[in-house]
């Protein structure tokens, strides 16, 4: 082990310079910010999803389950450790999938992994107690299962456990269903037969059955949450017309009032103290079975008598992930919650003061056997990441132009036959773009733009890209190609099973 990976270094020194950086700067990180980054309310509810086992109702609760399992520990110190080892872990296998399969020169697989290894964003979600980093990190590992091998090469185990991974990842956040969807349009285009698609949707949907019924086992009710139809109705608040809508009158309480473009941003509809949504339904708070159902009916009624004015906000919403300046959406109070500046704040910005931040000491001390583990900044190591994060950090328009590389190598791909042949159909970049995609539109079309779901598309789309550059090789191709220079070692979970002594060029693929 100590050989190949001094081999690494040698063979790879462009990538093993980043990665040290990668290194370095979460080291600072987790000196400059310790133990952990909060984000108000979210954070104290996936601690309590797990300390309690029980799934909230506002949210997946799968992270819950995650920080449960190191509550061993009892140091939220070592959950950060785990998410930013998770971190540098996405920039390895990024570069060892483009390199040995994709057959891209070194400092091309390298710069695809940089951002996931130096954007202070990425970096910084990996210190706080949210689930964004570790779902990130199920879904680039799906996607380099995916990817790893040529259809007619491939081990039968590689799809089912990459929809196993996003099965698990759909509990975490629940753009994570939808692609679990896309996998498997995308496998029935390419047709990988019936075998492996069976296997893949059984394993896809196991983690989706088991939180289903934890979630009934708590309320009596088949649902991922209470909320996805509170979090529609608010959607619509940025569009909705009454007098077009034409609510019955149990659902006119939660008409707007205003034109729309004198409205707040949709998030504060809900959490503003007299929320029109707690004027419906019955229970406590905002997220109750009867108040999600009454948003869920007037978001599809609004939806499906302003359908034009309906794609135009999610267009909009859209169009903001590739901003060249971070958009101060929905405002900026809340835009600077995701910068290092503020992570002693952000743990305080719950949504009444006193009685949450009560909560948060409560849960703290539950989570590490009696000790609070509020973040502190540590000089000088804080005043470096705040200063990196200035003016470091991978652009929204550099992201567009990512993406359009990627359709580049679609449609390259389409150009040169692979639109009639099912088992490259696309060619390599397909995929990971077709994920790319939905997980940029999803959140404007189901809540409301954020800029914290902008940082888990960023790994996506830098493989997005790269893949538009791809020579691939065949398993058997690439098991020769490490044979005669052996530079890059391979994770032992996605290294070819069979073939390594063939010759290259009975190797040489189209297909992915």
């Amino acid at each position: 082990m100590r050989t190949r990976a001094v081999r690494f270094l040698g063979n790879n020194g462009l990538f093993s310079i980043a990665f040290a950086l990668g290194i370095a700067l979460r080291l600072v990180t987790m000196l400059g910010f310790p133990p952990a980054i909060w984000y108000g309310g979210d954070s104290v509810s996936y601690v309590n999803s797990g300390l309690h086992w029980y799934p909230g109702t506002s949210r997946e609760s799968g992270y819950g389950v995650f920080l449960e399992l190191l509550h061993w520990t009892h140091s939220f110190a070592v959950v950060t450790a785990v998410q930013h080892l998770a971190g540098l872990a996405m920039g390895l296998m990024i570069y060892t999938l483009l390199r040995n399969r994709y057959r891209l020169p070194g400092w091309g697989a390298t710069l695809a992994a940089l951002p996931v290894l130096l954007d202070p964003y990425m970096i910084q979600l990996e210190q706080e107690i949210l689930a964004d980093s570790f779902f990130t990190f199920l879904c680039v590992s799906a996607l380099v299962l995916v990817l790893r091998w040529p259809d007619d090469e491939r081990p039968l185990w590689s799809l089912p456990v990459a929809a196993l991974l996003l099965g698990i990842s759909a509990t975490f956040w629940p753009v994570g269903l939808p692609l679990l969807i896309i996998l498997g349009v995308y496998m029935l285009i390419r047709w990988v037969g019936w075998e492996a698609l069976v296997a893949t949707v059984i394993a896809g949907a196991l983690p989706l059955v088991v939180y289903l019924g934890w979630f009934d086992g708590r309320y009596h009710q088949l649902a991922f949450n209470d909320s996805d139809g509170v979090f529609l109705w608010s959607r619509t608040m940025s569009f909705a017309n009454c007098a077009v809508i034409k609510p019955p009158a149990d659902l006119r309480p939660l008409c707007p009032t205003g034109a729309p473009s004198t409205r707040q941003q949709a998030p504060f509809y809900i959490w503003e103290v007299n929320s029109p949504i707690l004027k419906v339904g019955t229970g406590s708070g905002e997220f109750t079975r009867s108040r999600n159902a009454l948003g869920e009916k007037f978001a599809k009624d609004a939806i499906e008598a302003q359908p034009l004015s309906y794609l135009h906000v999610v267009f909009d919403g859209w169009m903001l992930n590739y901003s060249w300046n971070r958009p101060d959406v929905p405002s900026a109070m809340m835009a600077s919650r995701y910068q290092f500046s503020d992570a002693t704040q952000s743990q305080n910005a719950l949504d009444s003061g006193v009685s949450e931040a009560a909560a948060l000491a409560r849960i703290q001390k539950e989570y590490t056997d009696g000790h609070t583990a509020s973040t502190r900044e540590v000089q000088p190591f804080a005043d470096i990441m705040i200063d990196y994060q200035k003016f470091i950090y991978m652009r929204g328009t550099i992201l567009g132009v990512l993406m359009l590389i990627g359709l580049g190598g679609i449609v390259r791909s389409w150009l040169a036959g692979g639109y009639r042949r099912r088992r490259n159909w696309g060619g390599p970049a397909l995929f990971p773009w077709m994920a790319a995609l939905v997980m940029e539109l999803v959140p404007p079309a189901t809540a409301d733009f954020s800029l914290r779901y902008v940082v888990p598309t960023i790994p996506v789309i830098c493989i997005t890209a790269a893949l538009a550059f791809a020579r691939p090789l065949s398993a058997a191709g690439a098991g020769a190609a490490q044979a005669e220079e052996p530079a890059i070692p391979e994770l032992a979970a996605l290294s070819p099973s069979e073939g390594a002594g063939q010759a290259e060029g009975a190797g040489q693929a189209g297909n992915t």
